[in-house]
């Protein structure tokens, strides 16, 4: 066959990376692990228990991971791809990361408005030393001791949560049926 030799061949290995050996973003991230485990998009979605889009979102950097989310990224890759915390704002954050915690969970757990919470982290109010004091009490919790405030529930937990609470409110609606 004279035209295969006019086709020039690529090897699989020598073909270029289409993703960074040293990614700075976490979409960077993203693509080189997936591609690394060679899974399609989809695939990697599907690891993670998000929709094929959110996954394309977060290798273009388009859309980053909620902290509920941030979890499960973390397992697909092995590892917390975010630089290390320094201002009180990016170790809260991380910490919301670790717990899968929205910021309004945080504030109730400390009592407060997440309003106030939000206002305290980017500057526009200054935050009281016993404030400050309860934050840091937070931060140094471990994770695990947390769990059992509620910061780490499930939407299936809650769901469960609240229907036993209706089903005590209401128990003639609720009839058992064993």
């Amino acid at each position: 066959m004279p035209f295969c030799r006019q086709t020039p061949l690529t090897f699989k290995a020598l073909r270029a990376k289409d993703y960074s050996q040293n990614p700075q973003t976490l979409g960077q991230h993203l693509k080189k692990r997936r591609r690394q485990l060679g899974l399609l998009q989809r695939e990697a979605a599907e690891m993670m228990g998000v929709s094929t889009d959110t996954v394309v979102n977060w290798e273009k950097d388009k859309t980053e991971p909620v902290a509920a989310l941030f979890r499960s990224v973390v397992a697909f890759l092995g590892y917390d791809p975010t630089p290390e915390a320094q201002t009180l704002a990016d170790r809260l954050e991380a910490k919301q990361r670790s717990l899968g915690a929205s910021l309004a969970q945080v504030a109730r757990h400390l009592g407060w408005d997440p309003g106030s919470l939000r206002r305290y982290l980017d500057g526009t109010w200054r935050i009281s030393p016993d404030c400050r004091g309860a934050l840091e009490v937070f931060l140094n919790t471990d994770d695990a001791a947390l769990a059992g405030h509620g910061l780490r529930a499930s939407r299936r937990d809650c769901l469960a949560r609240d229907f036993g609470i209706l089903r005590e409110l209401f128990p003639a609606h609720y009839k058992s049926y064993s």
